[in-house]
């Protein structure tokens, strides 16, 4: 199956159930850098380095004298799109039949935003379309007639302290800084997806805990452009200190590690679910709600709506996908070692789940429900270790694998250099900005 980053804890809705009132916010005194050379601030690898073969459009843009700017919804064309800005059919026939081997105009999809430049005659100039955050594709005329460049956007980045403290909603304080919605959103899933191996946002937060960050401003053409990635941060939660820094290893993804240099990601995440309650804990005398005995209950039941992807908590084989009469729909994975864990009461299964199946951590392995005896939509989860059922809440699982030697010194040039601009945030006076109350 596709192995693809958990994101269960991400998007505001893990944070619902968090508090938050007060949001500090300022920017960090340091030289603004372009993201093709962060290592201003140290060995940074490369980020987002444009890949220009020529910079023309990027001067044409420069030079246009009116800019027409929308996004794409659900029904629009490259065509009509140009032809609603007054640019003739005969023209924009001949442009996509140039641009055709570079870019299919049939890859726009909605919800992309573009812009369409035009010279002081009014005539088409440049066309520049988005199709993520990091890439922008822009269609003008060269040298040789109409062609289509591909660029990684050059964005200028703005490191940012933020000081966040529980007592209101995530979502709603984020929004009353200088983050738009989306910047809310891009950073509680950024928080979520770091952490999801050692906190469950949606049960671990309480009324003043804090929230450390420096964090990436993307900037272009000095236009504030949305938040890049945590850089470092600190939080607090019930009592515990968590620390991490970012640092991508040579030839490898970006990646968080604690200040020793222990990666975050575990064998195991904290949980399988994105979940409202534990309606049930681990124990060995429970009585059933519905044989109404005393029998042992040898996992977590995790409260959620019907319907709700139930991800696999760590990478492993596919060894039993069926249905019994109290388990109902249930999936067991072992994951080499001596490790197995069990999902049930789902209400189907997702596709490809079959025995004998590959796994990774966070692949969706079907949805939450009632099936089998069960009152309420719920996941059963269940963690064997060496054929014994334990409790997965309480258990010391495998731990993130550290950095090689050779890379030490590299990663502790970084971590300094993000973790001093915390601590100066921290210290020096920040300015207030009220947050939602909620």
């Amino acid at each position: 199956m596709r192995s693809t980053p958990w994101k269960l804890l991400g998007g505001l809705a893990v944070l619902a159930g968090s508090t938050l009132a007060l949001l500090i916010a300022r920017p960090i005194t340091l030289p603004e850098h372009s993201a093709a050379h962060p290592s201003g601030f140290g060995a940074t690898a490369p980020r987002l380095v444009p890949v220009l073969p020529e910079a023309w459009p990027l001067n044409l843009a420069a030079a246009a004298s009116r800019v027409v700017e929308g996004v794409f919804i659900s029904g629009d064309t490259f065509g009509n799109v140009l032809n609603h800005a007054g640019i003739p059919g005969s023209l924009i026939h001949q442009v996509v039949h140039a641009v055709e081997p570079d870019f299919e105009v049939r890859r726009i999809r909605s919800g992309r935003p573009y812009k369409i430049y035009f010279t002081p005659d009014d005539e088409l100039l440049l066309f520049r379309y988005q199709p993520d955050e990091q890439q922008a594709v822009f269609i003008a005329k060269g040298t040789h007639g109409w062609r289509a460049i591909e660029i990684t956007i050059p964005y200028n980045i703005r490191p940012r302290f933020i000081h966040a403290k529980i007592l209101g909603s995530l979502e709603g304080a984020l929004e009353t800084t200088s983050m738009d919605r989306a910047g809310a959103i891009r950073l509680a899933h950024q928080l979520a997806e770091i952490f999801a191996w050692d906190i469950d946002f949606s049960a671990d937060l309480r009324v003043n805990d804090s929230i450390d960050l420096v964090v990436e401003q993307r900037f272009l053409e000095g236009t504030f452009a949305g938040f890049g990635d945590v850089l470092s941060a600190e939080l607090n939660i019930a009592g515990r200190i968590y620390r991490v820094v970012r640092y991508q290893r040579p030839g490898a993804a970006t990646a968080y590690f604690t200040p020793a240099g222990q990666s975050l990601q575990r064998a195991f995440l904290r949980s399988p679910v994105n979940f409202t309650s534990i309606s049930s804990g681990f124990s060995h005398r429970r009585i059933h709600p519905i044989l109404n005995i005393a029998r042992p209950h040898r996992g977590i039941d995790y409260v959620a709506p019907a319907g709700t992807p139930v991800h696999a908590t760590a990478a492993g084989t596919i060894v039993y996908v069926g249905r019994t009469r109290q388990a109902g729909n249930h999936v067991k994975i072992r994951h080499g070692g001596s490790y197995t864990s069990h999902y049930l009461h789902l209400s189907r299964f997702a596709d490809r789940v079959e025995v004998g199946g590959s796994i990774e951590q966070g692949d969706i392995l079907g949805y939450v429900g009632r099936t089998g005896l069960a009152t309420n939509n719920h996941l059963h989860y269940q963690l064997e270790q060496s054929g014994t059922f334990v409790d997965p809440l309480r258990i010391n699982l495998p731990a993130g694998a550290p950095l090689a030697n050779e890379l030490m010194p590299d990663f502790i040039r970084q971590r300094d250099i993000w973790i001093s601009r915390l601590r100066e945030g921290q210290i020096d006076p920040p300015v207030v900005l009220t947050g939602s109350g909620e």
